[in-house]
C-alpha cells in the first residue's frame, strides 16, 4: 500500500506538468514523496525506520540528473532511471535508522540486545542495472518501472547498529558495547485505514441534520460534486465535445469518480486510481501536454548533429596538419 500510496501521490503531481515550474521544483517534491515512502517502512528484521536519510544530497543528484536528460537530443539514448537510482543510493548515503524497537539478533558474543544506541547505514547499496528505456507518454508507466527497481535496491542496502548487549559471565551476564550489522529494508504491503464514506456531507441532504455538525450516518454513497471541466483538450476531444458525445478519457474519469464515492478505504481508492490511469494508457489515450513533448522532440531533432561535426571537424583539423607538415622543410622531418 505504501508503494501505491507513492505512486499516486507522484502520479497527481506529475500529471500536471503545467504546474511544475522548474525540474528543481519535481526532484523536491520526489525526494520528499520517497522520504515518506521509506519512513512508512522498517528494516528487513528489527523493522527499525529510517530517522534522517540524506535529502539534500538527493535533490542534488536529481538535479544532475535532469540537466543530463535535458541535453540529450534524441529520445530512449540516455537512462534516466539509472541517474534517479544514483539519486536514491545519495539519500542512503549516510542516513540513519531509529533506535527501536530493539534489533532482535544478538551482537556478536552476546546474548541479548537490551539498547539500540544508533543505527545506521554503512553501504547505500547497488541500483540494479537499467536495460533500456522506452519513451513514454504515461506518467504511471515510468513510476511502476522505478518502484520495481527501488525495491531490489532496499534489499541491498546494509549497516549496523551500535548496541548495549548482555554478554556471558558468572555469576550474571554483564553488559557491553557491541556491534550488530543489518541487510535489507522493506516497504510492507498492508492496507491502510482511511474514514468510512458511509457518512454524508451534504448539507442541503434531508439524512443531516444540520444541529449536528457530524451529521447522522446514512447507507448513501458520497457522490463527488463540481466535477471540474477538462481544460486541455486535443482537438478530437474538443470536437467531441462540440457534438455533446462523450470521450473515452471523460468516460474513464466517471467511473473512476463514481467508484471512489462508493469506496470504503484508502487502500481501495488508491488501487482504483492507479487501474483508472492503466486503463488510459492501454487505450492509447494522448495527455494534454503530448503535443508540447512533440513540438519539443521536433525542435530538437532540428539540431546539428554534433558528433557529425566533430568527425567533420577531426578530419579536417587532420588535413591541415598534413599539409602544413608536406610544406614544412626537410629538417622538421
Amino acid at each position: 500500500m505504501s508503494w501505491n500510496l507513492f505512486k499516486v501521490n507522484m502520479l497527481l503531481y506529475m500529471n500536471n506538468p503545467i504546474a511544475i515550474n522548474s525540474y528543481a521544483q519535481f526532484a523536491v517534491k520526489f525526494a520528499t514523496e520517497y522520504d515518506s515512502c521509506m519512513r512508512r517502512g522498517g528494516q528487513l528484521i528489527g523493522k527499525e525506520s529510517v530517522l534522517a536519510g540524506n535529502l539534500p544530497l538527493m535533490i542534488s543528484l536529481l538535479n544532475v540528473g535532469h540537466a543530463k536528460a535535458l541535453t540529450k537530443t534524441q529520445p530512449g539514448k540516455h537512462a534516466f532511471l539509472a541517474d534517479v537510482g544514483e539519486a536514491i543510493k545519495g539519500y542512503w548515503t549516510g542516513a540513519t535508522l531509529q533506535p527501536f524497537p530493539i534489533y532482535p539478533i544478538p551482537a556478536p558474543g552476546s546474548i541479548q540486545n537490551l539498547i539500540l544506541n544508533s543505527g545506521m547505514v554503512t553501504n547505500p547499496g547497488t541500483w540494479p542495472k537499467v536495460p533500456f528505456e522506452i519513451p513514454t507518454l504515461s506518467s504511471l508507466v515510468f513510476l511502476e518501472a522505478l518502484v520495481l527497481f527501488a525495491k531490489i535496491h532496499l534489499f541491498t542496502l546494509q549497516g549496523m547498529f551500535m548496541t548495549t548487549s548482555l554478554y556471558p559471565s558468572a555469576p550474571s551476564p554483564i553488559p557491553a558495547p557491541g556491534v550488530a550489522n543489518w541487510v535489507g529494508y522493506t516497504i510492507p504491503n498492508i492496507p491502510m485505514f482511511g474514514i468510512s464514506l458511509n457518512q454524508s456531507t451534504d448539507l442541503d441532504s434531508p439524512d443531516v441534520d444540520k444541529n449536528n455538525v457530524d451529521g447522522p450516518l446514512t447507507d448513501k454513497p458520497i457522490k463527488i460534486k463540481n466535477r471540474p471541466e477538462s481544460v486541455f483538450t486535443t482537438d478530437a476531444e474538443r470536437k467531441n465535445a462540440d457534438l455533446g458525445l462523450t470521450t473515452t478519457d471523460e468516460t474513464i474519469n466517471e467511473e473512476l469518480r463514481d467508484s471512489l464515492g462508493s469506496s470504503t478505504t484508502l487502500d481501495d481508492k488508491v488501487n482504483k486510481i492507479l487501474e483508472a490511469e492503466r486503463k488510459k494508457h492501454a487505450t492509447g489515450l494522448d495527455r494534454f501536454y503530448s503535443k508540447a513533448i512533440q513540438s519539443i522532440g521536433d525542435f530538437k531533432n532540428l539540431l546539428p548533429d554534433t558528433n557529425e561535426q566533430f568527425q567533420q571537424s577531426l578530419a579536417e583539423l587532420q588535413q591541415e596538419l598534413q599539409q602544413e607538415k608536406d610544406n614544412c622543410c626537410i629538417d622538421c622531418d
